[in-house]
């Protein structure tokens, strides 16, 4: 936000619509780039791999790359969001010249610590090593690439970011189209592999560009993991929350094998890769507008507290806060709104152009409420954070975790009428309970802004007669 968000801002406001179609091109790739390039490789090779891959080859390669990015979100999320607030405090201060330090040593020990593990669930895959180590490279590189978006969101050059993503898809389709025909299956996940390395390469390229690289590692960024656990939790729920449904799914007896390692559930999964793409506006909006709009009236805000100004001042402040909250949130439910409802009439469509079976329309119904209702859940999480409601977030996202495992576990016993209901009620849940605290605590915002505060003890001054008692 401090850096990419505001110059998207400046980009937004030219006088010109060519400003504003580049303002949201770029949010797009900046905030959703790995997705759009994993849907899009996806769709490419089953266009150009009939001749040479089956169906069930199509799949194994969609569950493969699925596989490397949900260990990869789980296993990074519990460092994300602390390290996010490192970088926040650190660009605070003026300390940017720590941050690519920071960020190898962030990326090298979430890989000895976790990297043993997705090796050895990797390494029993029935296909040659060839393949078995590419699929941990890509575990590997997803890790490389969420850290070093941390870091890069205090970046100022929005474009080199973009080009990043830009340049993977591109030697991603190439690549894959070169070795899919020499090698088939191996072939086409290596060219996948080889254009999230590109990315990867070219956003630490970004990032020593940017701040420089004066030592090999900085591990300052551990010490808020003792200052800021709940921030720990916040990432790990929400990540896991994310994919416990379909952990369920692939283990139910409505899962199939691919592997021995590799379970998917066709009649769930792929409704729910095309529920995602529909939240894909709603995201792009939030970071390209609240987050920098509302930022100013959040600044205002705490500026004033600063500046010692009354309380008339700071009521003024936070009713911008308010409205800026309400005008913008009203537009994002709108766009957003309008993609849901257009996505839901053409369900019948899209089910008839992406060949999935009939029977999968329920659930990608349900998918897009449930995505919509995630979407929210998430932005009104972050407005949480950013007045650092760290306790309410980390209740958000529990919540979410939860009940998502629960429940989907018994719409899996209540048969496929159900399927997608656990999902959907608990994202709806999470952001019921989200909208509760955000409004709650903007209304109170100057009680729980001063009753956090670390005031000091009172000191006692005593007079002669007191002394001499």
């Amino acid at each position: 936000m401090a850096g990419i968000g505001f110059k998207l801002q400046k980009l937004l406001t030219g006088d010109d619509y060519t400003s504003s179609v580049k303002a949201f091109g770029f949010s797009t790739l900046i905030t959703a780039g790995p997705f759009l390039i994993t849907v899009l490789l996806v769709i490419f090779i089953q266009v150009v791999s009939r001749n040479n891959l089956t169906e069930l080859g199509v799949a194994y390669l969609q569950s493969l790359i699925t596989y490397c990015f949900a260990f990869s979100l789980i296993t990074v999320g519990p460092s994300y969001l602390v390290l996010t607030r490192y970088v926040a405090d650190e660009y605070y201060r003026g300390h940017v010249t720590s941050f690519s330090a920071s960020f190898f040593s962030a990326f090298t020990l979430n890989l000895l610590v976790w990297g043993p593990w997705v090796f050895w669930y990797f390494s029993g895959l029935s296909v040659g090593w060839e393949m078995r180590l590419a699929a941990f490279c890509l575990y590997a590189l997803a890790v490389g690439i969420w850290l070093a978006m941390v870091f890069l969101s205090a970046a100022h050059d929005y474009w080199a970011v973009s080009k990043a993503f830009l340049w993977g898809l591109l030697v991603s389709l190439f690549a894959s189209w070169f070795f899919g025909r020499q090698m088939s299956l191996p072939g086409y996940f290596l060219g996948f592999v080889l254009g999230q390395a590109v990315v990867f390469l070219s956003l630490v390229a970004t990032l020593l560009k940017e701040f420089g690289y004066w030592e090999p590692r900085d591990h300052n960024w551990l010490r808020y993991f003792k200052l800021y656990p709940r921030l720990a939790g916040i990432g790990f729920f929400y990540n896991l929350g994310i994919w416990v449904d379909k952990f369920i799914f692939w283990a139910s007896p409505e899962g199939d094998w691919l592997d021995g390692r590799l379970r998917y559930c066709p009649i769930y999964d792929s409704p729910m890769f095309f529920a995602y793409l529909s939240i894909i506006p709603s995201l792009v909006y939030f970071f390209l507008l609240i987050e920098t709009d509302f930022f100013f009236k959040y600044h205002d805000y705490y500026s004033a507290i600063q500046d010692q100004e009354g309380l008339a001042v700071l009521e003024r402040r936070r009713q911008g806060i308010v409205r800026s909250l309400n005008y913008n949130l009203s537009r994002v439910v709108t766009v957003q709104g309008m993609c849901s409802v257009a996505m839901l009439i053409l369900v019948p469509w899209i089910v008839t152009l992406v060949r999935m079976d009939p029977l999968q329309m329920s659930v990608l119904r349900l998918g897009l409420f449930a995505a919509f209702c995630q979407a929210g859940a998430l932005i009104l999480q972050n407005i949480l954070l950013y007045f650092d409601h760290q306790p309410e977030a980390l209740k958000v996202t529990a919540l979410f975790c939860l009940l998502n495992a629960v429940l989907t576990n018994l719409s899996v016993q209540y048969g496929l009428p159900a399927f997608g209901y656990g999902y959907g009620l608990a994202c709806m849940a999470a952001m019921g309970l989200a909208a509760y605290y955000m409004i709650d605590r903007v209304h109170h915002l100057h009680y729980w802004t001063f009753i956090r505060q670390p005031f000091p003890d009172p000191v006692v001054v005593m007079d002669e007669q007191d002394s001499e008692i």
